[in-house]
């Protein structure tokens, strides 16, 4: 009896094992299973975030180009009224010059006319009228 007693046991032992490895197969393919689909899922989220970054890297540089090309136009224009304000200092400098030749000339003109005593035309006493040049002659 302690034969077939062992034998039983054995035979229970054994089939427990085989039950176990059974198990333990099944086990081992459900997870091959699972990460064979988790990496599939994994690589295609991969991909996604793969291609947005790809999209997002274009659009920033786009806008690098875009900022970079906006940067280059402002410094044209910040030259372009920089010079604009030299020759707009530099026409009111020679506005000046020319008013204050312009005025020398004048007064030179009455010194002139009134050393020879003769009166302005009506044009060009209107002229020293309406620059506040009044001369005796521009009256008359």
């Amino acid at each position: 009896m302690t034969t077939t007693g062992t034998g039983r046991q054995d035979k229970s032992t054994t089939d427990s094992q085989e039950a176990a490895a059974a198990l333990t197969a099944l086990y081992e393919a459900a997870l091959r299973k699972i990460r064979s689909k988790d990496q599939r899922k994994l690589a295609a989220v991969t991909r996604s975030f793969e291609s947005r970054l790809a999209e997002a890297h274009e659009q920033l540089n786009d806008s690098a180009r875009a900022v970079s090309r906006a940067a280059s136009r402002a410094d044209e224009m910040e030259a372009t009224v920089t010079g604009l304000r030299k020759d707009k200092s530099e026409l009111a400098f020679r506005e000046r010059q020319a008013m204050r030749d312009l005025q020398q000339v004048a007064a030179r003109f009455i010194a002139l006319n009134e050393a020879t005593n003769t009166r302005l035309d009506p044009r060009t006493a209107e002229i020293f009228t309406r620059r506040g040049w009044n001369t005796r002659a521009a009256r008359s």
